[in-house]
């Protein structure tokens, strides 16, 4: 087997732990179906193959729809193609479409490039010690960061679940002369292995660095915590082109379909 095969299927694994230690997990053989406890937004909720899919997938692609509307969740996958290489067609050809395509890209600490700050910014970095309003803020500068213009308020209990996976995990609240700005989190590392994610930019801010500056210092946290190999996943070239300059580099793709119902 290539390195980087072996790599590839280190990262799936850890997406299929992480998922399980975040969400509910439901086996619907030959996939397993991860919902959140209490949010219905779409990106929380997702089925993985549990390995590479032949046959006919009609009969298990009812019973997963059947979980997902259960929730009153729309059904929809998200996994490393290259590990499930035929099942977009068969997903395709039952009623799914491509919502998007991402690159995923890994940064180790040897191609890590620490970045400069933005003039007026400054980082904080939270932790489970960390206050619940600075839980509060983060969680609420996050969603609106990734949904400009919905109406919401961070609930006491997403701000003890964000506090219990922040144990092992760390995040990073950028403020902007004082105001919230930007955020970006590390997953609990698993087998050395860590994911970047929920970095976003409140909409006026963009355009500024902040992503980038965020993801430098939540990087470096994750190295100095002993995470040998940091990952995300990327819809754009341009966002990818921000990632590089922090030391990420490509390394396979991830697809994500949802129902077209």
């Amino acid at each position: 087997m290539k390195p980087g095969v072996r790599l590839i299927e280190r990262l799936q694994s850890y997406m299929r732990h992480a998922a399980q230690e975040r969400y509910e997990a439901v086996p619907v053989p030959p996939f397993t179906v991860f919902l959140h406890p209490f949010d219905g937004l779409i990106y929380f909720n997702y089925a993985i193959p549990d390995g590479p899919v032949t046959g006919d997938v009609r009969e298990p692609l009812r019973r997963l729809r059947a979980v997902f509307q259960e929730r009153k969740r729309v059904p929809r996958f998200e996994y490393v193609s290259e590990l499930a290489p035929s099942l977009e067609d068969a997903l395709l050809a039952n009623g799914f479409r491509r919502e998007a395509e991402a690159r995923v890209m890994v940064c180790t600490p040897e191609s890590f490039t620490p970045v400069p700050m933005p003039e007026g910014l400054s980082l904080s970095l939270l932790s489970s010690e960390s206050p619940r309003e600075e839980i509060r803020v983060l969680s609420e500068t996050s969603r609106r960061g990734f949904a400009p213009g919905e109406p919401y308020e961070a609930s006491e209990e997403e701000i003890s679940k964000t506090l219990e996976e922040l144990k092992e995990g760390r995040s990073v609240l950028g403020r902007l002369e004082g105001v919230p700005a930007v955020v970006g989190t590390f997953t609990p590392p698993y087998g050395g292995i860590a994911e970047l994610g929920g970095v976003a930019t409140l909409e006026r801010f963009r355009k500024r660095g902040l992503g980038t500056a965020v993801t430098s210092r939540v990087a470096q946290e994750a190295f100095a915590r002993g995470v040998d190999m940091l990952f995300l996943s990327t819809i754009t070239e341009e966002a990818g082109r921000i990632y590089e300059r922090v030391g990420f580099r490509f390394l396979t793709r991830m697809l994500f379909l949802v129902d077209a119902g």
